[in-house]
């Protein structure tokens, strides 16, 4: 079920005085839906139009207003004119440009102008909130005339544009919270909401029940049924209706998503929900809930800083402990031909590539087994990717000859193992080589490399025993062709390092809408690793494995301590 076939769906836009008192939601229609205010206060209007002011001007100016949704775009429209502001119908989907330019065009009136307008489309922001990153070229025309000696815009296209700087401005990202398929696991799906509403929280519990992201959906898990909605507060409780069919397990799990999207988008509380009535109580029987009452579903905890990581150095793998680095018993630390492996954070399980020859000698085999005991070798081919763990340990994933990706499951009753092809074919027939493959720390979501440009997936199950990628896109465009490997931190963002000398690693946000520079100055390119916990980014650049903390208070990467004086890649478990 997507979120546009929800009757619940809505923008996340502020109140409107238009609304009715009786109504949370505007019905779908070709101007952007609008979230009711509980409070039923009415919005403050901005500055419009300048009397007097320069057509270019009034022009840049109309582009900022657009970013404030209020009342259907009532600020933006007092920069067109009359008749204009009566019919102009811009569709919901937002358009992000890297910036707005404008060149006159020859007038043929006194009275009348146009403007061409130009940027590149970074991205756009559809109902509900998501973003999606784009790499377009955008141009339009834009027609101004007089009217009452003051210049107001008379033509313009049905879209709203906006500078990505003014969506950072006017907009906030939130997370909202939805389950794997397992039902154990809550996956981050992160919106950009207007900042302006009055209440953060009603507009969260009603896009959590308006159901995933187009993106996100076929990953995720969605009880919630079509008539579902969230009908306001009452007495400090929020009301939810159309609930009645679910199970007490179901409504365990919707509470667990409300309180734990409150609580990590600042929301104080504790919170109380009514369920057509019904209030959702804890294990102690009190309806005041907090994330004390679902601590297993912590969505934060796959960043949990960990002070054990491992290290592969001339094939042999280390486990690195304060400084202190210890040659891994057994197979890890004795084979001395590994390639890449992973540990899991979540069990004792790990995977190694092992490699031999070079060129069209070359030869890879695959291993899985204990972190120090044996392992099984349990495929062949010329090249194979860093293997990459499923949550639950019980599969571990990887790139055969640059095309299969290969699915490693061990049966949890009889320890067999089997091999499982993933589907891609929504990458086509005649994809290029995946040279990296990572899944997210939910599993839900897959960030891999082609020609050295970094795309996502989500990782859909069309059969209990299958995996398909879906919803396949670039994410960070502007990296270009350069990333060589890329890693997880936690589920909401990315680490993406690069060939590039001026840009050597970057950090970008899991919905494409931020993707930003960390400090280069004493790295050397390639960076051909990256890891993290939630303290410190780890990095093996041509010389060395690096780190740097988290905290911003230096620039300077250090020497991992204890792989001083070598060249190490690093592995943080997950």
């Amino acid at each position: 079920m997507t979120l546009r076939s929800r009757s619940v769906l809505i923008a996340v836009v502020t109140v409107t005085s238009l609304l009715l008192s009786s109504c949370a939601t505007l019905p779908r229609s070709s101007e952007p839906q609008a979230l009711r205010s509980l409070e039923s206060s009415d919005p403050i209007m901005e500055t419009g139009p300048i009397d007097g002011q320069e057509p270019d001007l009034l022009l840049r100016d109309f582009y900022a207003a657009s970013a404030n949704p209020i009342q259907q775009y009532q600020q933006a429209r007092s920069y067109l004119t009359p008749s204009k502001s009566q019919t102009w119908t811009p569709s919901s989907e937002i358009i992000v440009l890297d910036r707005i330019d404008m060149s006159s065009n020859l007038p043929t009136d006194a009275d009348e102008i146009s403007y061409t307008v130009t940027g590149t489309i970074v991205g756009t922001i559809s109902d509900g909130g998501p973003y999606n990153p784009r790499n377009d070229s955008y141009k339009e025309t834009v027609r101004l005339e007089k009217v009452d000696d003051q210049w107001r815009i008379s033509d313009l296209p049905n879209h709203i544009a906006v500078e990505r700087t003014e969506m950072r401005n006017r907009y906030v990202p939130q997370e909202l919270y939805f389950f794997d398929p397992t039902g154990n696991i809550l996956v981050a799906d992160r919106r950009w909401i207007f900042s302006g509403i009055n209440s953060m929280d009603s507009a969260l519990i009603s896009l959590v029940l308006a159901g995933p992201s187009p993106v996100l959906e076929a990953g995720v898990a969605d009880d919630i049924p079509v008539e579902a909605s969230f009908t306001g507060v009452d007495r400090g409780a929020y009301q939810l209706t159309g609930l009645s069919g679910l199970s007490d397990d179901a409504k365990r799990r919707l509470a667990a998503q409300l309180v734990w999207t409150l609580a990590l988008a600042d929301i104080t509380g504790p919170y109380t929900f009514h369920l057509d009535g019904e209030p959702i109580k804890n294990a102690e029987g009190s309806t005041k809930l907090t994330v004390d009452d679902f601590p297993e579903y912590n969505p934060q905890s796959a960043t949990a800083s960990s002070g054990t990581m491992y290290a592969l150095t001339r094939g042999k793998v280390s486990r690195v402990t304060s400084g202190a680095v210890t040659q891994v018993p057994g197979f890890l630390g004795d084979d001395g031909n590994i390639e890449s492996f992973d540990v899991s954070a979540t069990a004792d399980a790990a995977a190694a590539v092992v490699s031999t020859g070079d060129g069209s000698n070359k030869r890879s085999s695959f291993h899985v087994g204990s972190t120090e005991g044996n392992y099984a070798k349990v495929l062949e081919a010329t090249t194979m990717t860093k293997p990459t763990f499923e949550p639950d340990a019980q599969a571990v994933w990887t790139v055969a000859d640059g095309t299969a990706v290969k699915r490693i499951v061990r049966n949890s009753n009889s320890g067999e193992i089997a091999q499982i092809d993933v589907d891609t074919t929504e990458l086509g027939e005649d994809h290029n080589d995946i040279s990296v493959l990572r899944l997210s720390a939910t599993g839900v979501r897959v960030a891999f490399i082609i020609n050295g440009r970094v795309y996502t997936a989500t990782v859909s199950r069309p059969t209990p025993g299958e995996r398909k990628l879906t919803n396949v896109r670039e994410l960070a465009p502007v990296v270009g062709d350069s990333a060589i490997t890329v890693e997880w931190t936690g589920d909401s963002g990315l680490l993406v390092g690069t060939a590039s000398a001026d840009t050597p690693i970057w950090r970008v946000e899991a919905d494409g809408s931020t993707a930003t520079t960390l400090p280069s100055g004493n790295i050397v390119a390639p960076v051909v690793s990256v890891a993290s916990n939630s303290s410190t980014v780890f990095i093996t650049d041509a010389r060395a494995a690096l780190q740097l903390g988290n905290t911003g208070q230096t620039t300077y990467w250090r020497e991992v301590p204890g792989l001083e004086g070598g060249r190490s890649i690093t592995v943080v478990p997950r």
